[in-house]
């Protein structure tokens, strides 16, 4: 699939979400090609809320979407023949999933356009809870994690995002028992835990 594709398909589904007032966020490949690292992707994943799920389906069911495969927070749809590409929601239905998506920064995009993107702290934060719920693809995700960290030393994030929150990625790597995984990760990337951090290692 062409980036054009894409494209034309992502705003396909952002349009489709405004218009039902359901809030969105890109995460995934496409996060991580606007933080500076692009991607070859055919798929789109979006964060959004749990509640607005019968909406979502039905939005995607009138765009020829198949949905393969549903949890209580993920869901993946497909259209017939795999012609679109897949888009995967990834559904929070808590507190601090909501916040995770009232913290996203809209970005122009050159590419892209306008969307709200999930911030590199909480990229990390899902990537280390996608860790502890499936370990098969923990080199995968820990993979990505190194990127946004690289990424963040040598200041290649752009501005319009926040600076890596450590203390509240430690917070959430004690939450889902991921601390020696990340204390690794850091010192893979040569990055010097703070005294808060230290605390918590």
């Amino acid at each position: 699939m062409t980036s054009q594709k894409l494209l034309h398909i992502l705003n396909i589904i952002s349009e489709n979400l405004a218009e039902k007032d359901i809030p969105y966020s890109l995460i995934g490949a496409l996060a991580l090609g606007i933080y500076g690292l692009p991607r070859f992707t055919a798929d789109i994943d979006l964060l959004t809320e749990g509640r607005y799920w019968n909406q979502i389906s039905s939005m995607m069911e009138k765009l020829d979407y198949i949905c393969f495969q549903k949890t209580d927070s993920f869901a993946q749809f497909d259209s017939e023949l795999g012609v679109y590409g897949k888009i995967d929601f990834m559904l929070v239905n808590t507190d601090e999933g909501k916040d995770i998506l009232k913290r996203s920064v809209i970005i122009n995009d050159e590419l892209w356009g306008n969307h709200p993107i999930i911030q590199p702290t909480d990229y990390i934060v899902l990537k280390l809870m996608a860790i502890a719920n499936n370990p098969d693809r923990s080199l995968r995700d820990e993979s990505d994690i190194s990127e946004v960290l690289k990424l963040s030393k040598n200041n290649l994030i752009p501005k319009d995002f926040g600076l890596l929150d450590m203390d509240r990625i430690f917070s959430f790597a004690e939450k889902f028992g991921q601390i020696e995984k990340m204390k690794r990760l850091l010192n893979d990337v040569d990055i010097e835990p703070t005294k808060t951090e230290k605390n918590v290692l």
